[in-house]
C-alpha cells in the first residue's frame, strides 16, 4: 500500500502528534508499506529525506514560516497550508497512493478534502486535540469563522479518528454526524532507548532524592504552575516522614521543554523559593529524553486538555509511575500504575510515592506492563492499517 501523510509537525517540530506520525510511519513501513510526508522544514533539516526501515519512508520538508520547533500560529500553520497543497498535488500525479492520512484537521484537513474531490483519494483525519474547535481558546474566533468547513472537511472524510475516549466527546461536541473511531497513542519498551528490557523497573532506589519528571511543551494549558507552589511543602512532609522512619527525602523536579510560558514558571519558581527543587532542562532531542525517563522515580502531568498525551505513554514505557490530572486519555493510560487527581491533590499523592518504595516500584512495573500489552505502536499501526483496508476495499 502506498501511503500519503500530510503533517505540520515532524520530529523534531512538534511534541505528540509529530512523535505519533513518525512511530505510526515506522511500522506502516515494516509492514511492507511505502510512506510519503509532506511536512514542515526546519533550521538544520533536510529539505528531502528518505528513511531505510523495512521499506521506505519518503520525508518532503516544505519551507514555511516557522519560527519555533515547539509551537507555531494559525499564520504560520496557513502559510504551511498553501505551500503543501500544491506538493501533495504533484506527488499524488505521480505515486498515485492508496490512502491519504491527515495529521490535523487543521491545517492540513483541506489537502485531504481537495486530493479527494480532485483525484478520489480517499482520507483518514488523525485528530490531535488542538485540532478541534473547542479545545484550545487562543483559536476560538477563528474557528468561529472556519467552522462550516471543518464540518465539510469532517463530513468527506472516509473516517475520523480521535485517541482517546475524552477527545472523541470532545469532537461531537462540536459534529454529531459522522462516526468516530478510537485509536489510542503507543508507545515501545524504553522508548528512546536502543534496547528494550523485561516488565521491571531498573530505576536505583535513591535513599536521599526522588526525581520527579515533567516532559512536554511549556504553555499554560500544560498546568505545571498549578503543582509548582505545592512543592515546597511536599518537600517538607517527605523530610518528616523520614525523620520518623528513619528513611528522608528530598524531591526533585526536572523540567524537560521548551515553550512561551517558561518565563511566567520561572517567576512562579523564583517567587516560591524553590529554586533548589526545580530545574528547567530545555527542549531535548528524543535520544537525550531516554536518560531523563531512566532516572526518573515519579512523572507528574498536571495538563488541563490532552488528546492523549505521549510523553505519559514514554514515561510508562520506562516503568514509571504516573500522577495526572483526569485530562482526555487519562482513564485509558491509568489502571493501577498511577493516580488520576485534580491539581491541588498532586501533593498527598506525590508525598505518597515519595516515602512508599514498595508502591512506587509496584506501580512502575505496572506501567511498563500496561505498554508491553495494550500500548505498543505496532498495535496502533495495525488499527489503522485495518481502517485503511476497509476505506480502500
Amino acid at each position: 500500500m502506498k501511503i500519503l501523510i500530510i503533517s505540520h509537525e515532524y520530529p523534531p517540530v512538534g511534541g505528540g502528534g509529530a512523535n505519533a506520525c513518525m512511530n505510526l510511519a515506522r511500522e506502516y513501513a515494516k509492514e511492507g508499506n511505502e510512506v510519503h510526508i509532506v511536512t514542515v522544514w526546519y533550521e538544520g533539516q533536510q529539505e528531502k529525506e528518505i528513511l531505510s526501515y523495512e521499506s521506505n519512508v519518503y520525508i518532503y520538508r516544505l519551507k514555511s514560516k516557522r519560527k519555533h520547533l515547539d509551537h507555531c500560529s494559525f499564520k504560520e500553520m496557513m502559510d504551511y497550508l498553501v505551500k503543501a497543497l500544491p506538493v501533495a498535488d504533484k506527488l499524488q500525479k505521480k505515486e498515485k497512493f492508496d490512502v491519504c492520512q491527515i495529521f490535523f484537521g487543521i491545517p492540513s484537513g483541506p489537502i485531504g478534502y481537495y486530493l479527494k474531490k480532485k483525484y478520489k483519494l480517499p482520507y483518514i483525519i488523525r485528530f490531535g486535540g488542538g485540532d478541534i474547535p473547542g479545545f484550545q481558546d487562543r483559536f476560538t474566533k477563528v474557528y468561529k469563522l472556519i467552522g462550516p468547513a471543518i464540518k465539510t472537511i469532517w463530513k468527506n472524510a472516509d473516517a475520523l479518528v480521535a485517541n482517546s475516549k475524552g477527545l472523541k466527546e470532545l469532537a461531537l461536541n462540536f459534529y454529531d454526524k459522522q462516526e468516530i473511531l478510537i485509536i489510542p497513542n503507543g508507545a515501545d519498551i524504553n522508548a528512546f532507548s536502543d534496547v528494550s528490557t523485561n516488565n521491571t523497573q531498573s530505576h536505583k532506589i535513591d535513599d536521599n532524592t526522588i526525581n520527579l519528571l515533567f516532559v512536554s511543551r511549556l504553555i499554560e494549558r500544560k498546568g505545571l504552575q498549578d503543582i509548582l507552589p505545592q512543592l515546597q511543602a511536599i518537600n517538607d512532609n517527605c523530610r518528616k516522614h523520614g525523620e520518623n522512619n528513619k528513611n528522608s527525602k528530598t524531591i526533585k523536579l526536572r523540567i524537560v521543554g521548551d515553550g512561551p510560558y517558561r518565563e511566567t514558571l520561572e517567576e512562579i519558581v523564583k517567587n516560591c523559593n524553590i529554586e533548589n527543587i526545580v530545574s528547567f532542562e530545555g527542549q531535548k532531542s528524543k535520544e537525550e529524553l531516554s536518560e531523563y525517563y531512566s532516572n526518573a522515580d515519579i512523572f507528574v502531568f498536571p495538563s488541563r486538555k490532552e488528546g492523549m498525551p505521549n510523553v505519559v505513554l514514554e514515561a510508562m514505557s520506562y516503568g514509571l509511575p504516573i500522577i495526572m490530572t483526569p485530562c482526555q486519555g487519562s482513564d485509558e493510560l491509568i489502571n493501577g500504575n498511577g493516580y488520576v487527581v485534580k491539581a491541588n491533590e498532586f501533593a498527598d499523592k506525590i508525598t505518597e510515592l515519595s516515602t512508599n518504595d514498595e508502591k512506587r516500584i509496584a506501580m512502575g512495573n505496572r506501567s511498563k506492563t500496561l505498554v508491553a500489552e495494550e500500548f505498543s505502536w505496532k498495535k496502533t499501526a495495525d488499527a489503522y492499517r485495518k481502517v485503511f483496508d476497509e476505506i480502500c476495499s
